[in-house]
């Protein structure tokens, strides 16, 4: 489980982003509280703010940090087929653009079957890697360099630690190394148990931008697994698409040949669809779907992964062309031990303030993007405070407070056309 993702000078951050899923010491909504380890840990984080803020500049961050992690392989300053390009989008708007960016995940993960504290993290600029870790710890939670065992420690023009445990790997590893290549990239490509781990975690983690609109056609034309294959599976997406609309009765595969021996095969998904008086039955095209409904058949194997692996989702703009009902029937999926038995997290960004007043979240779970003297600052509800030091009482209106102004991140509007 997630406990803390830290980041600094990244796009519109100049200074550093905590995001915390570790819960207060509140006792409201304690059902959504997970215990790990000596962690009390939070499902549901819900990312608010204006438009341009830096809401989604976290997501970038945290996008950003797992597609190093990789794809660090393959960064390069050729324009070779299959290569990247290593570009740190660094804040631009002072001295900070000519520093290095940094990123660092706190979490829990098992090592065989026990868990363990994880700490990783990389400094990072346009020339390659100046800093790099990974250290674990049995006892104690987010302490930055504090009580950890080092796997590894990286430095640029010093020699590279490795733990007595990996030592073996040092030649190989010193001889592969690259400026512009994380080391867990290429441990785990040398299949060392400490450094797949590691990508593991990343490679599970579902990081989606759902205001990509051709993100979302992607999702929309990917079929989950086995619907072909599995009567199982077409029954299990027809009972989740009931959950909002119940006139679905069956969902159909129709294959398309390939004309040509070296394509691959398309497919075609159809609609079932009841009359309200039972009479009648219509066969309809996915792509002849709502927004809506095709939206939630996207959804539907990333949540089912999710859930069934306890891991990650961080979806920017999650909520775009779902109704508030729908997406709060999937906060309180998250919410409830007994449908997220493996302890799923979901990170989401979000304009939507009905998620505030519906019973959903807990002030710890409510999170802001400001944006000051054109930098961004990321906080939670429950760190606002008023002159007295008191904070935001749990029984307030939220989403009342939050448009009156009185927590910050919201717009500053004037005129439409600009005029006095």
């Amino acid at each position: 489980m997630l406990l803390q993702f830290y980041f600094s000078n990244y796009r519109s951050f100049e200074g550093e982003g905590i995001l915390d899923m570790r819960a207060s010491g509140s006792n409201e909504l304690s059902s959504h509280i997970r215990n790990s380890l000596n962690e009390k840990i939070l499902p549901v984080t819900a990312i608010y703010g204006a438009n341009a803020s830096g809401k989604s500049s976290v997501f970038e961050a945290f996008r950003f940090m797992a597609f190093c992690v990789l794809e660090s392989l393959s960064f390069s300053d050729d324009n070779k087929k299959n290569s990247y390009k290593l570009k740190v989008d660094s804040f631009k708007f002072s001295d900070s653009r000519d520093k290095p960016s940094e990123f660092e995940i706190n979490y829990i993960d098992k090592k065989g079957k026990k868990e363990l504290y994880y700490n990783y993290g990389f400094k990072i600029d346009n020339s390659g890697i100046l800093e790099e870790y990974l250290a674990f710890n049995t006892k104690t939670g987010v302490k930055r360099n504090e009580d950890y065992t080092y796997v590894f420690k990286r430095e640029r023009n010093h020699k590279l630690y490795l733990d007595s445990s990996i030592e073996k790997f040092r030649e190989n590893l010193e001889i592969s190394l690259k400026d512009k290549t994380l080391l867990v990239s290429l441990g785990a490509k040398l299949n060392i148990d400490d450094f797949i781990r590691v990508r593991t975690w990343f490679i599970n983690a579902e990081v989606i931008n759902f205001s990509n609109s051709l993100y979302g056609i992607f999702l929309e034309n990917t079929l989950p697994d086995n619907i072909i294959e599995s009567e199982k599976v077409r029954k299990n997406l027809v009972s989740f698409i009931n959950s909002f609309d119940d006139s679905i009765i069956d969902i159909e595969v129709e294959k398309i040949s390939a004309i040509d021996e070296s394509d691959s095969d398309n497919y075609r998904v159809f609609t079932v669809h009841k009359s309200d008086k039972e009479t009648s039955i219509a066969r309809i095209s996915m792509n002849e779907e709502s927004s809506g409904t095709k939206k939630m058949f996207s959804l539907y194997q990333t949540l089912l992964d999710v859930l069934e692996k306890g891991t990650v989702f961080f979806a920017d703009e999650l909520d775009i062309k779902l109704h508030p009902l729908l997406m709060r029937n999937i906060l309180l999926t998250f919410t409830d031990k007994e449908k997220n038995p493996n302890n799923a997290q979901l990170i989401f960004t979000t304009h939507n303030t009905i998620y505030m007043d519906m019973n959903l979240l807990r002030r710890d779970e409510i999170w802001f993007v400001e944006k000051d003297n054109g930098a961004s600052n990321l906080y939670s509800l429950d760190d606002i405070t008023n002159e007295k030091g008191e904070k935001v009482r749990k029984d307030s209106n939220y989403e009342k407070h939050y448009l009156l102004g009185n927590y910050g991140a919201i717009p500053n509007l004037k005129n439409l056309l600009g005029r006095e």
